[in-house]
């Protein structure tokens, strides 16, 4: 391709399929821990320690009696910076709310790891 010529990027240029599927999952882990709808427990299958120690004291009450609305991610980007380092970002719904969650993922001893979760959920 010649410079300055453009070119159409289709979703997923670039991230293969498996930092795609961890980076969803964890997106919807750390956004369910968040809403309350989640046990914060479950972050430790996908997150590092000092993740789930910095999500806790945002996780949401849930009202005892009261029907919980799921939160959702409305849309997520996943990009590589480098071959062991993936970073996504997401808008999601909590309670009602729009939010952004970006997340920084690390590729060690074979397995993907959450090691930085930064949002606007309170």
């Amino acid at each position: 391709m010649s410079p300055g010529r453009l070119r159409v990027v289709r979703p997923g240029d670039g991230v293969d399929g498996e930092v795609r599927a961890v980076a969803d999952a964890t997106l919807r882990i750390v956004v369910e821990v968040l809403a309350g709808t989640r046990p914060p427990h479950q972050l430790s299958l996908v997150a590092a320690p000092a993740v789930c120690r910095g999500l806790a004291p945002h996780r949401r009450a849930v009202p005892g009696g009261r029907r919980i609305v799921p939160p959702q991610v409305l849309s997520s980007r996943v990009q590589r910076p480098s071959p062991t380092i993936a970073e996504a970002s997401a808008v999601v719904l909590v309670a009602g709310r729009a939010h952004a969650v970006a997340l920084r993922l690390e590729h060690r001893r074979g397995r993907w790891r959450c090691t930085a979760v930064e949002t606007t959920a309170p």
